[in-house]
């Protein structure tokens, strides 16, 4: 007979838990923000906030693309995000993205730490360093999608659970009406409803070999109302009313997506990539060894977001935290001697909830952001170290004391910022909203960037007189305005350069 776990065993599992958790926490409260995406999403908070809270129907940065309709699918993580940061600065963004990612890995193995499974914690670790590793990519920037990942992976534990209740469904009904609002990938979520209601006909077929078997399945009943509620709640829970799931469409399939990397096909050399093989490899290794099959609604989504991967790299995060479940429910069953670990003492739980405050604690009194919530700030300014190295701090701040005049070509990366922090009037040639640009801006904006014959051309053909650009990614067309007679450099530093076109 195999003896039980002892209870010192057991508390030092749970307190590895703890730090490990505490740790990752703090580690990320210590992440200078990426000068991309997150700035632009603060800009239209701020507008909504300037205009009474109304949505933009149009786009209000792009002067020449004033005529298109914007369908505003994060305007809810917009307005949120903008608040949070008019209270708190950029520390607060600091604590809530950190908060996000770790919440996120917690909900990914949430099923395998409530079990009783006696591997569990070494599971769910394994399970979240998976979702960590192949997901990084994705996670290294502060932006509607993460709020899309936290309804994604709540959802994901939620319909673990296959026990019939009218409470799971209505939970399944908020969360979609949430996600619809947060932002546009609430259409992963009907592919995690369909996957569980079909998975659950499928596991019934190959538990009783009939397939009639499922017209009597009080479960698959019960997921298709979960589907049926998901469905049709972002139907109804925005502005947009049954049009939204098109207009989603066509914003992913947008020809000017095509030139942005995260929406390009998953490349081997991308180190994302090679996690996800990596990963692939060792989840069927763990599945052949567990006790456990898989379920067949876990292969549907592992398989149908795996093949969106290949085609849109931006994909893999929706497939990781599949991918961590998966492995950390299969982890937990692979001993088959003695899967059940019996529960802690009242005087080990008091133990680990009084270490679990204490590391709370410390994590959280360690951080530069804890401690700057503490002092007096300007808390609209974005300010180093707070901010990735690549962000255009110094330069947007010398515009700003120095507006420009006409169109302005800047890096499309660092666009987002000087709309944030740059001069309020600033009119920028294209922004990180790629599907609101005209086609023939953006290409022409690549033609510039790149050097084309007719650059000069290009740049009279919208007025630019100002270009801002990035020393160490566009070189080539710095030189080229170096040995131009007509632009003058007005503006250096060891990250940026501003040319202006002479009178």
């Amino acid at each position: 007979m195999v003896p039980r776990l002892s209870g010192h065993k057991r508390l030092i599992g749970h307190l590895a838990l703890v730090v490990a958790v505490a740790g990752l926490w703090s580690a990320l409260a210590r992440r200078p923000l990426w000068h991309t995406d997150l700035w632009g999403h603060l800009a239209y908070g701020r507008w909504m906030i300037e205009h009474g809270g109304a949505t933009p129907t149009t786009e209000p940065f792009l002067t020449h693309t004033s005529d298109r309709p914007l369908v505003d699918t994060a305007r809810w993580s917009q307005l949120i995000a903008f608040q949070l940061m008019r209270a708190g600065g950029v520390e607060a963004l600091q604590l809530v993205y950190a908060t996000l990612v770790v919440g996120c890995a917690l909900l990914t193995v949430s099923p395998v730490l409530a079990s009783r499974h006696r591997q569990r914690i070494p599971a769910a670790i394994c399970g979240a360093s998976v979702f960590l590793a192949v997901g990084w990519q994705q996670l290294l920037i502060i932006r509607p999608q993460l709020a899309g990942l936290a309804c994604f992976v709540g959802l994901l534990a939620l319909l673990h659970d296959p026990r019939p209740s009218i409470w799971r469904v209505i939970v399944v009904g908020i969360v979609m009406g949430l996600w619809a609002n947060l932002h546009g990938s609430f259409v992963i979520g009907w592919l995690l409803l369909g996957s569980h209601a079909v998975g659950r006909a499928a596991d019934r077929f190959r538990r009783t070999g009939r397939w009639p078997s499922w017209k009597s399945d009080r479960v698959f009943a019960h997921r298709l109302r979960q589907a049926a509620v998901g469905l049709l709640v972002p139907l109804v829970a925005t502005p947009y009313g049954p049009g939204l799931p098109l207009s989603i469409w066509q914003i992913g399939q947008h020809p000017n997506l095509a030139d942005i990397i995260e929406w390009q096909p998953l490349q081997w050399h991308q180190s994302q990539a090679r996690a996800m093989l990596a990963s692939i490899v060792l989840v069927v290794c763990v599945a052949m060894s567990g006790r456990r099959r898989v379920r067949f609604s876990n292969w549907l989504m592992l398989v149908a977001l795996g093949v969106a991967t290949l085609s849109c790299s931006r994909m893999i995060n929706w497939w990781a935290p599949v991918a961590g479940l998966v492995l950390a429910l299969q982890a937990a069953s692979i001993n088959t001697k003695c899967p059940v670990a019996t529960t802690l003492a009242s005087s080990e739980r008091r133990t680990v909830l009084l270490a679990s405050l204490v590391v709370a604690g410390v994590a959280m009194s360690s951080t530069p952001a804890v401690r700057g919530l503490l002092t007096e700030r300007e808390t609209l300014q974005a300010r180093r170290p707070m901010v990735s190295a690549s962000t255009p701090v110094e330069v947007t701040r010398w515009l700003a004391s120095h507006p420009p005049g006409g169109m302005v070509l800047a890096s499309y990366e660092w666009s987002d910022f000087l709309l944030w922090q740059g001069p309020s009037q600033i009119r920028l040639l294209v922004t990180s909203h790629a599907h609101l640009v005209p086609t023939e801006a953006w290409t022409d904006y690549f033609e510039v960037i790149g050097v084309a014959s007719d650059w000069r051309q290009r740049l009279r053909r919208y007025d630019i007189r100002t270009v801002v650009l990035d020393r160490h990614r566009q070189g080539k067309l710095l030189a080229a305005l170096a040995t131009d007679p007509g632009w003058q450099q007005d503006y250096s530093d060891a990250l940026a350069e501003v040319w202006s076109r002479k009178p």
